[in-house]
């Protein structure tokens, strides 16, 4: 009768499958049978250099802020909002124009804005500066919209479903709000149109309610002001003036 052979530990640890320590990490077991080199005294090579361990001198700033950009010429300045607020391709804030060029006051920013305007109006070009979203971006002008729409390019609000309008329209008129107040407007579940606004970022969570389970409340975003070119939600047209 032939007696179980005693299995190894190495053996053991196949048979469970069990994975070799990873040799990269310090904080690993040693493998069996490896061998551990002896800690030997401390090597001078080993040390920092003295200039290495020392830290910022006291007082001194570790991350220090770069300098703020070079303000262009008062004569290049108009040219400079012209070229940003042309190249953004989208809204840009006047903030952010003024801290682009390095100016101290938003003032000059807005001052160059209506020189443009004006420009391009008496030079009857085909663009001009629209406000909207608390900034600007350049457009079109709506006489020529006809001509535009050749393109194919529906707006964001030709594109939107009714149900996700009708949703849409009441987190507008009565945000922060929730869903089962949503629902009970419309007389229908609205799961599905809130989640579609809210991957097209037309909506956000902007809270949750005191009522007990604590829903959601949803707002519109800024991007709902640029698709709709509105400047602010106050100038959203009153509810009468839907109605008629």
């Amino acid at each position: 009768m032939a007696l179980p052979r005693e299995s190894s530990p190495e053996s053991a640890a196949e048979g469970a499958g069990v994975a070799d320590p990873d040799p990269c990490d310090p904080a690993a077991p040693p493998v069996p049978g490896a061998q551990v080199p002896e800690a030997g005294p401390p090597q001078a090579a080993d040390a920092a250099p003295a200039d290495a361990e020392a830290g910022p001198e006291p007082g001194a700033d570790p991350d220090p802020e770069p300098p703020p950009p070079e303000p262009p010429p008062p004569e290049v300045l108009e040219a400079a909002v012209e070229a940003l607020v042309c190249a953004a391709g989208d809204v840009l804030r006047p903030e952010r124009i003024r801290d682009l060029l390095g100016l101290a006051s938003v003032r000059p920013v807005r001052e160059a804005l209506a020189a443009i305007q004006a420009r391009w109006r008496a030079a009857d070009l085909a663009i001009e500066i629209e406000e909207v979203a608390g900034g600007v971006r350049v457009v079109t002008r709506p006489d020529l919209g006809a001509y535009v729409a050749r393109l194919g390019r529906k707006p964001v609000a030709d594109r939107l479903s009714r149900s996700l309008l009708e949703t849409l329209s009441i987190v507008a008129y009565k945000q922060p709000v929730g869903r089962a107040e949503i629902e009970r407007i419309r007389g229908v579940q609205c799961g599905e149109a809130l989640r579609a606004l809210l991957d097209r970022r037309l909506l956000k969570v902007v809270g949750r309610s005191d009522q007990p389970g604590r829903p959601l409340l949803y707002g519109t975003t800024q991007r709902f002001l640029v698709a709709f070119g509105l400047r602010e939600l106050s100038e959203l047209p009153a509810p009468g003036d839907l109605r008629a």
